[in-house]
C-alpha cells in the first residue's frame, strides 16, 4: 500500500509548523532505506515526509524541531530505547530506523499492528512493522485507507 505525502522542502517548511502529529518514522544518517528520511502522521490522517540528509530537500535538523518541536528532546539509543519526550514512545524498526507513536494512540497501535502482523503471517506474506506502520496508524486513526 501507497500513502500519499506531502514533500516538506525548506522553501515551503512554514507551511507545516504546528501540525497535530500523532506518530512518525525516523532514520538516522546511516540508516537503511532512507538514510535522513522522515514521514509524519497527523491526527487527521494526513502523511508529510521530508529528509535532512538529502540536499534536495534542504531540511537540516534544527528544522525538524521547527516542523515538531519535541524532536529537540529525543535522545535515540542505539537499538531504541532512547530518550523521548514525555507523552512519546518509541518502537525501534532496525537498521536506524526509529518509529515514535503519541501515547494517546500506542495501545491500540500496539494492538493493531500484532493483529495486522499476524494476519500476513496466516496469509504467508513475510512483514515487519518496518512496512506496515502507517497502515496500522490510519487504521487506529479509523482513516479510510481503501481508496
Amino acid at each position: 500500500m501507497i500513502i500519499e505525502t506531502t514533500v516538506i522542502t525548506k522553501g515551503n517548511i512554514n507551511d507545516y509548523l504546528g501540525l497535530d502529529i500523532v506518530a512518525f518514522h525516523w532514520a538516522a544518517g546511516g540508516a537503511c532505506g532512507k538514510p535522513g528520511g522522515v514521514i509524519f502522521i497527523t491526527r487527521d490522517g494526513l502523511a508529510f515526509e521530508t529528509n535532512y540528509c538529502s540536499p534536495s530537500y534542504g531540511i537540516t535538523e534544527a528544522d525538524l524541531c521547527r516542523i515538531f518541536p519535541p524532536f529537540s528532546e529525543i535522545d535515540e539509543g542505539i537499538f531504541g530505547g532512547g530518550i523521548y519526550p514525555p507523552g512519546w514512545r518509541d518502537k525501534y524498526l532496525g537498521l536506524g530506523n526509529y518509529l515514535v507513536v503519541h501515547e494517546s494512540i500506542l495501545d491500540d497501535f500496539e494492538k493493531m499492528s500484532k493483529e495486522e502482523l499476524d494476519n500476513y503471517s496466516k496469509n504467508g506474506v513475510s512483514v515487519i512493522l518496518y512496512n506496515i506502520w502507517p497502515l496500522v496508524v490510519l487504521k487506529v486513526l479509523h482513516i479510510d485507507i481503501t481508496n
